[in-house]
């Protein structure tokens, strides 16, 4: 049988194009480069580091930061030199080469990344990312500091640091050198007059007003992960070609596709140049979330405890904003940030600091995972990024079997005449994750009684999906709030797909949604026809195991998924037959229902559908 061509590593389009079998590996990473120009060679020596002209005119630097861009430059104007020339573009370079040594990656506008490195001993890595925000002044910036030292050479250091308005350039300066041990009271110094906090304090630190927030961010060693990838120095290595079939390599392609997970985060206003994918600190989504959960108080309860001690409603959702905008960094342009203020704008940030943990699982399974077989023979960069996921299976479900039609069937009758938009299937999947299997063994959910589990529809957005299969379907943590969920922190399924696919958010994806269906444990629910953020301790309280949110419109006729899948694991889990129906239960007001569990081990993933959405 001939062999089925390989599908391009860079095509997300969900459909196989053939593509040469050979590729080649990058010498270097690119995230955002700046004119290669302004590169310095290895090879030359380290140029001595000038200390910056002094200027009477002179302002506080971070004072600058949300000043008009043409004014900064004005002020600025005597204090170039070669290597203190302060950058006050007003839009950020489009790409900045970034190269790693040692334990962080040098400031990649500073014009010294082929020639310093970042200071680190014992004590720490001599490196920080501090933000700011004050929506009621408009302020939304950032500041850098750095030890940095020429490479191989960490006697003498200097101190680099760069402010400006968040999703800019802005402006740097250089001082020093001095002695590593001087260098390093330096940096101390300047960190307390910006944050408030002493250096050894920093963990946990709450800022006070006026102050900059410190942004923990996390670094790898990229000397012993190049070691245990097992790669070589050699640039134009040859790739060998994917042993994943076609419809794997589609899937591959669009779930770690850095060009799409950029633009996931672009469409949240998330500022990825500050606080990259993985170099995030899961402390940093935690704050996050425990920010937004006392702006949700306040949102809530406007007239609260929470709103009063903050000065009422208004100053309240703005210095919470304020709060909850220093530790997610955001671009607004020179725009005044958006205040948090409704259960709308709350929700969308929610939706965002949840997206950032899968996100950061996919980037770094991108950056860390290894491209050798277990024999240490290479691998395809999407043979290894597959693997990685440690699924049990994921096999194509065969496009003229009656599985394939019965799965498109259940997509066409659970389409809702509000959801206005076509779809069609690309590639369907069985999936199997191991550490669900024994989990829902384990609580004996594979003994309920026939229609007791339901094939209920997932959707996420396909930037999610690395560590949906990486880690399973999650709740949110305690820090995140409740009332950022309709019916309480679970996981949320329904049984019409367009509804599900509204969490999609295709459009961002080449018009492709990735969407779940899960055997999942519902019954007996508690119907709800109303919000409930505590509709998890109900549910508790009446000893069921979910809680139904009951829709206007469902399904009413009912039949066994094993038969009608041809699947015979499935047996005795139902599924919709036929199309909806117009039902208007009593006091119900959602349109379509939903199904929230409170435990993921009442989950198992079943199939993966990828779906063409316009």
């Amino acid at each position: 049988m001939p062999r089925k061509k390989a599908v391009s590593s860079t095509d997300a389009a969900g459909v196989p194009i053939p593509v040469s079998s050979r590729s080649t590996r990058a010498a270097t990473r690119q995230i955002n480069t700046a004119p290669a120009s302004t590169a310095k060679p290895v090879s030359q020596p380290a140029k001595p580091v000038s200390k910056p002209k002094s200027s009477k005119k002179r302002v506080r630097d971070d004072d600058e930061a949300d000043v008009v861009p043409s004014k900064i430059a004005k002020l600025n104007k005597d204090d170039d030199t070669s290597d203190n020339k302060a950058d006050n573009d007003s839009e950020a370079k489009k790409m900045v080469t970034v190269v790693k040594r040692g334990a962080a990656p040098v400031d990649p506008t500073s014009g010294l990344i082929f020639t310093h490195q970042v200071y680190s001993n014992a004590e720490s890595v001599w490196d920080a990312m501090l933000n700011q925000t004050e929506v009621g002044s408009n302020k939304n910036k950032f500041y850098v500091i750095q030890l940095l030292h020429p490479i191989g050479n960490d006697a003498q250091c200097s101190l680099y640091t760069r402010w400006g308005r968040v999703g800019e350039n802005g402006a740097s300066q250089i001082k020093g050198p001095w002695p590593s041990a001087s260098a390093i009271g330096e940096f101390k110094k300047q960190f307390r007059s910006k944050s408030g906090v002493a250096w050894p304090q920093r963990f946990g630190m709450v800022a006070a007003k006026g102050k900059y927030t410190w942004l923990e961010r996390v670094f790898e060693d990229e000397d012993k992960k190049a070691e245990s990838s097992g790669s070589n120095s050699k640039e134009d290595e040859p790739v060998p070609e994917s042993k994943l079939l076609p419809e794997l390599q589609a899937f591959c392609n669009l779930i770690f596709s850095s060009k799409l997970i950029d633009a996931h985060l672009s469409s949240m206003n998330y500022d990825a140049n500050k606080l990259p994918l993985g170099k995030l600190a899961k402390s940093t989504i935690l704050n996050g979330f425990a920010a937004l959960k006392k702006l949700a108080e306040v949102v809530e309860y406007p007239d609260g405890d929470m709103a009063k001690s903050l000065g009422g409603f208004q100053t309240a959702c703005e210095t919470l904003t304020s709060e909850y905008y220093s530790i997610i960094p955001h671009v607004f342009g020179r725009t005044r940030p958006t205040v948090i203020r409704d259960q709308d704008l709350l929700k969308r940030e929610l939706n965002l600091v949840d997206a950032l943990g899968d996100m950061e699982i996919a980037h770094k399974l991108i950056n860390s995972t290894i491209n050798v077989d277990d024999d240490g023979k290479p691998l395809n960069p999407l043979d290894a990024h597959f693997r990685s996921l440690g699924l049990n299976s994921m096999d194509p479900v065969a496009r003229d079997s009656s599985e394939f039609n019965a799965l498109t069937r259940y997509i066409s009758d659970t389409h809702g005449q509000t959801h206005h938009f076509r779809s069609a299937v690309l590639h369907a999947f069985r999936v199997e994750r191991g550490a669900e299997t024994s989990a829902w063994l384990a609580k004996g959910y594979d003994k309920l009684p026939a229609g007791d589990r339901m094939l209920l529809w997932h959707g996420s957005r396909t930037t999610n999906f690395a560590g949906i299969l990486k880690q399973g379907l999650r709740i949110a943590p305690p820090e995140a709030p409740v009332t950022g969920y309709m019916f309480g922190k679970g996981v949320y399924f329904a049984d019409m797909m367009s509804k599900s696919a509204g969490y999609c958010y295709a459009s961002l994806s080449n018009k492709i949604g990735v969407l779940l269906l899960c055997e999942v444990a519902v019954k007996p629910f508690l119907e709800m026809n109303n919000a409930n953020y505590n509709a998890d301790e109900d549910c508790k309280k009446s000893e069921t195991l979910a809680t139904k949110g009951v829709g206007m419109v469902q399904p009413t006729n009912w039949q066994d998924a094993g038969m009608a899948l041809d699947h015979k694991e499935l047996e005795g889990v139902y599924m919709p037959k036929g199309e909806a129906s117009q039902v208007n239960p009593p006091g119900a007001f959602l349109m379509y229902n939903e199904y929230i569990v409170y435990d993921p081990s009442q989950i198992r993933l079943r199939y993966l559908l990828m779906v063409k959405m316009d």
